[in-house]
């Protein structure tokens, strides 16, 4: 079984740094300073915008996850927020997601063992942590 960390770490969050580098892109930012205000490569950033990487769960289907997305793209964009803050907020945002079971369907096409119906393992771990 893949544990709730290990899917976080594989495709939730890199389906969250995907989203918000496609949002500072239509912000007007280039993919230059996109990676360099995210803390990634120029190599990554082209990977994400291609669907080359992160392109496993669409995160924007959730209103409420793509606002926050938004929102952080809109900071990074005005120098709101520093490098440890951008960070903090990716993974916040994709705890979010798992706390709210929006991902299970995504995790039980690659983890047969997981029935989304009964498994309450994300909300119980990450519920008093899920914050937007």
């Amino acid at each position: 079984m893949m544990s709730a960390f290990e899917f976080g770490y594989r495709y939730v969050i890199p389906s969250v740094k995907r989203r918000l580098v496609e949002k500072l892109i239509e912000m007007g930012l280039t993919r230059r300073e996109a990676a360099k205000k995210t803390g990634l490569s120029t190599s990554a950033v082209s990977r994400y915008l291609s669907l080359e990487r992160g392109s496993y769960i669409n995160v924007a289907a959730h209103s409420d996850v793509d606002r926050a997305i938004s929102e952080l793209a809109a900071s990074i964009r005005d120098n709101r927020i520093d490098f440890s803050g951008v960070q903090i907020q990716i993974h916040r945002i994709a705890i979010y997601a798992l706390s709210r079971k929006y991902i299970c369907e995504d995790h039980a096409k690659i983890d047969l063992e997981i029935n989304p119906k009964t498994c309450s393992i994300c909300p119980t771990l990450f519920s008093s942590l899920a914050r937007l």
